[in-house]
């Protein structure tokens, strides 16, 4: 039987957006300004738009080296590099960060309810093949073992999350996860059943060279032809080659994309696209496939267990100005937060972990022209706390909580992993990636808007989900990412660009999840730690820099 929605749920689903639409056209009537406090923070702008002014010629101070090894940018990737370097017994080391405080946009805040996240706030549970990833978690105590029978390795049960993991606000209430179900049609639910079928198989194919069709991290993919030929088409061309047609199966599609890459399925590559779905196959003892871990501060635990082992050799407040070689040397100009002497020195080697970007204002040697193919996507992350989340419909408030009607990406219940009562304020934090519009035209929207323009959006997206809430909340922080994740836009993925990106130029190594064309933990410290491997092997032959990481 076709699965219909009666005439009475129609209309009372229709009553409740009618409803809710009323109450934030009331809230905002009541409220043409936010009575809370409000505030737009963001990572330091004007600091590091000095890199466009800066002329250190003739105002350097020289200092002594601080380290054979510098690391440029205390993000993910640089966290890792020196990781692995500390990991090897290597100490001679240090990293420099633009900002007061490491993480890059796994970095997190806090208040008197709870911590939250600025940007990244998960890991999936890892890949078979996530070798650094589990050696970290298993360092870090997210991995605490290795189930006996199975010889799956064990997750601590804090750190998964807990039930209810997903809910999406349709038709007037919630239906548990994020694939739509209520109110469908048998096709719809036939065509959204078969679509994971496909994605199924994809999970399970290997290349004619023996690896993984799609791989964590990606430079572990086939390159054979058949799955990288997926890279010349968007993910929409391809759902609808694959007669994919349906309004559900593509939102939710389109909503993976925007949540993953920042940018709609017309625009990501279907190589990628389709690597969201068939490149996850993480397995443990006691979770379930494709489970994941995460904090109240999202990947700002990782970061926070990272800082404290590597202490002794971060340096923040730092502005590199300036990387150039000479005479086999690295020589680095840099400015300090509240200063205006330029100073530098001449170290070994460098590694270059801050987004890609930036290196054609920095590094003289840099061939600039790479910098032409990379888009990266605008965010919008606010922490809104509120005194409680207003009763609804179906099932209770989740970790992740989207709606199908809105442009935004919803947000995730920072509180959610708290085993005590539920009962004191919680701390939404609601993303908005932006994606409507080109990457340029959404940063310059982004940034011209004002806290209270933006907060006034924020209030009415999040009246159509609950409505009075707006009268429950506390305070907003509000955090743009003006460059927040590269986009993997068709033909990037498998291009010369990206196996560009991976080459040395000359000592200075390079670092960071662009270089995958994928903005996530697992990819940025797969380079962090291959950067520090590579150096580590080039330090014990004493050999210069150049060709490509293998």
């Amino acid at each position: 039987m076709s699965t219909r929605i009666s005439r009475s749920d129609f209309l009372k689903g229709a009553g409740c957006l009618a409803a809710a639409a009323a109450t934030g056209a009331y809230w905002q009537w009541q409220h043409p300004s936010p009575s809370f406090p409000c505030r737009m923070l963001g990572p330091s702008r004007d600091f590091g738009h000095q890199l466009r002014a800066a002329s250190p010629e003739g105002t350097i101070e020289h200092v002594k080296a601080p380290a054979r090894i510098v690391i440029v940018g205390g993000g993910i990737a640089g966290l890792s590099a020196a990781w692995w370097l500390k990991r090897n017994n290597f100490s001679d080391f240090v990293l420099l960060e633009l900002e007061s405080a490491v993480g890059g946009n796994s970095a997190s805040g806090k208040n008197e309810y709870s911590a939250y996240p600025w940007g990244a706030h998960y890991v999936p549970i890892a890949n078979p093949e996530s070798e650094y990833v589990k050696e970290l978690f298993t360092e870090f105590g997210v991995i605490t073992g290795v189930d006996t029978k199975s010889g799956l390795p064990l997750y601590d049960e804090r750190f998964l999350c807990h039930e209810p993991q997903e809910r999406l606000f349709k038709d007037g209430l919630y239906q548990e996860g994020l694939v739509p179900r209520r109110g469908l049609q048998k096709d719809e639910l036939d065509e959204i059943a078969r679509f994971f079928d496909v994605m199924l198989n994809l999970r399970k194919a290997t290349g004619a060279d023996g690896k993984l069709a799609f791989a964590i991290p990606v430079d572990l993919s086939s390159g054979d032809a058949k799955y990288t030929n997926f890279d010349r088409i968007s993910m929409s061309d391809w759902l609808r080659q694959n007669s994919f047609v349906s309004k559900p199966l593509n939102w939710y599609v389109n909503y993976c994309c925007r949540d993953d890459y920042g940018s709609t399925a017309e625009h990501v590559s279907a190589w990628a696209g389709i690597h969201y779905f068939a490149g996850r196959r993480g397995t443990a003892g006691n979770a379930e496939l494709n489970s994941v871990v995460t904090w109240p501060e999202g990947n700002g635990f990782l970061v926070g267990k990272l800082r404290d082992k590597l202490s002794d050799h971060i340096r923040t407040g730092y502005l590199v100005t300036q990387i150039k070689q000479h005479d086999g040397k690295v020589k680095i100009a840099y400015a300090q937060r509240g200063s205006s002497v330029h100073r530098t020195f001449a170290c070994d080697y460098a590694i270059f972990s801050a987004p890609r970007f930036i290196a054609k204002h920095v590094i003289s040697e840099y061939p600039s022209e790479i910098e032409t193919d990379l888009q990266y996507a605008p965010w919008l992350v606010a922490n809104v706390t509120v005194r409680a989340v207003p009763a609804e419909r179906g099932i209770p408030v989740a970790w992740d909580n989207v709606s199908y009607y809105s442009k935004s990406l919803g947000y995730v219940l920072a509180n959610h992993q708290d085993i005590s009562t539920r009962e004191k304020p919680v701390v939404l934090t609601y993303y908005d990636a932006l994606s409507e519009m080109a990457p340029a035209a959404s940063r310059s929207t982004l940034y011209q808007s004002s806290a209270t323009e933006w907060s006034d959006k924020i209030v009415r997206d999040l009246q159509t989900m609950h409505p009075g809430i707006g009268n429950e909340i506390i305070s907003m922080d509000i955090w743009p990412w003006g460059h927040g994740m590269i986009r993997p836009s068709v033909g990037f993925i498998w291009s010369d660009t990206r196996r560009k990106m991976k080459e040395n130029c000359g000592n200075v190594l390079f670092a960071h999840s662009d270089m995958s064309g994928m903005s996530n933990f697992e990819e940025a410290q797969y380079h962090g730690v291959e950067a520090a491997r590579k150096l580590l092997v080039m330090l014990a032959l004493n050999l210069p820099g150049g060709g490509e990481r293998t």
